[in-house]
């Protein structure tokens, strides 16, 4: 059976937006580690959809290429046969 993963892409977004982990935090009402720790997970942390679409707007809001973010933005989906094919070409 296969297996999927979806990736979370916090870290990538934030960094192409040019949005600090502080100003989204502050944003959000949340503590600077909480935004720290969003960002550090590879997988999809479990948060429900108010969180995902705050952090959405908070991102959009606090950009500096005005660019809108939606949850495809943070979210990859790869099966585990793509990843394993993607993973040996890295190789």
């Amino acid at each position: 059976m296969t297996q999927t993963l979806i990736r979370w892409r916090l870290s990538e977004v934030m960094a192409r937006h040019r949005v600090q982990a502080k100003d989204l935090a502050d944003y959000l009402g949340v503590s600077d580690n909480a935004v720290s720790s969003l960002r550090k997970a590879e997988v999809m942390p479990r948060i429900d959809g108010n969180r995902l679409e705050q952090i959405c707007v908070g991102i959009t809001r606090l950009s500096k290429i005005n660019e809108r973010v939606s949850p495809y933005d943070l979210l990859e989906y790869i099966p585990e046969d793509l990843e394993a094919k993607h993973d040996s070409n890295l190789s």
